[in-house]
């Protein structure tokens, strides 16, 4: 349960700084403005310095691994545009900027044979997909408010923002989800095959 628990932990860190990355190097960072924003502390700049700092200190496989794994937010291009930030700016050294370059390339190798597993899967079954991401499910378990059954992972993310049933808006907590042990098995032995 802790390994379970550390990974979670770990694609909930990893999606929270993606989200972010997002907000500070997406499309819609322009809209970011504050009036006066010397008087909140509202630096753009110094925050995509801390973010790419947590990058690089959370630097390792696993990490990586999350991180591509993260279909929210992740996108190459937010990775591009922080590297190009920090190259037009003085807020990173240049071994600094050469490490999120090669974490940013590693992420992006992961996330392309991520890519390519689900492709080699072929047609998934609808009853092995998450039915908001429509990917196949690692760990189904079932929201006892509607019965229908999703990616823990999936679910876990949504909770993060809201305490509900996404099917019924019912109250809903990590407590509450069931294993769905026998899907899981069916699940698995159909990958295998």
């Amino acid at each position: 349960s802790s390994d379970r628990n550390s990974q979670e932990l770990a694609d909930r860190l990893a999606a929270m700084l993606n989200l972010n990355l997002q907000q500070l190097c997406g499309p819609k960072c322009k809209n970011l403005k504050v009036k006066k924003p010397e008087k909140y502390g509202f630096e753009p700049k110094k925050l995509v310095e801390l973010l790419t700092d947590l990058y690089l200190h959370l630097d390792c496989p696993e990490f990586i691994a999350c991180l591509a794994n993260d279909e929210r937010s992740y996108r190459k291009e937010l990775y591009d545009t922080a590297v190009a930030r920090m190259e037009k700016s003085t807020i990173k050294t240049s071994m600094d900027i050469e490490h999120f370059k090669d974490l940013a390339r590693r992420v992006e190798e992961c996330r392309i044979k991520l890519n390519k597993a689900e492709v080699d899967y072929g047609e998934i079954p609808d009853e092995f997909k998450d039915p908001l991401m429509d990917t196949l499910m690692r760990d189904p378990v079932l929201l006892p408010t509607s019965g229908t059954v999703m990616d823990r992972s999936i679910i876990l993310r949504h909770l993060l923002n809201s305490s509900t049933d996404p099917f019924n808006r019912q109250e809903l907590t990590e407590d509450m989800l069931k294993p769905e042990t026998n899907l899981k098995k069916r699940i698995d032995n159909w990958i295998k095959e």
